[in-house]
């Protein structure tokens, strides 16, 4: 975890996003590199720009699922262990970070004033990340093999 933390400070610092940072992170794993994916999901940067728009830590970790088990092309079909896995990072979110255990937007979160930034959301960031991982390793995914090209 040690170089996953250093490699999501520098991300940081180049000004990725928390979003950007998790799919960066699976293609930093997979020794792949997406340009258009890692911008696309720069629209999920701060609850999607808007406070009251999921977090991006949360929006963007679900991608990362996404990125391992989803469906890519018209003859895959989603991996089954997608669905568990998204609720499971959901629930986990929602009762570490959820304001009332529930809401998650970056407003809820960090409160109406506060500018969302993954240097400031670090710890967040890297929890939700260490949690994504264990959730694909423990459904048996290798993170470095990632989906078939």
């Amino acid at each position: 975890m040690d170089d996953l933390h250093t490699a999501m400070m520098e991300w940081a610092r180049d000004g990725y996003c928390c979003s950007q940072i998790m799919i960066l992170a699976g293609l930093a794993y997979t020794g792949r590199e997406n340009p258009d994916l890692v911008a696309s999901l720069g629209g999920l940067c701060k609850g999607g720009y808007v406070p009251w728009g999921t977090c991006g830590a949360l929006s963007g970790a679900c991608c990362l699922l996404g990125f391992y088990a989803g469906k890519g092309s018209s003859w895959e079909q989603k991996d089954p262990r997608l669905l568990f896995m998204a609720e499971e990072l959901h629930r986990w979110f929602r009762e570490r970070w959820g304001a009332g255990g529930e809401r998650v937007g970056c407003g809820d979160i960090l409160g109406d004033t506060a500018a969302p930034d993954p240097i400031v959301c670090s710890s967040m960031v890297a929890a939700t990340l260490e949690k994504t991982l264990q959730l694909l390793v423990g459904q048996g995914f290798g993170l470095q093999e990632g989906r078939p090209s």
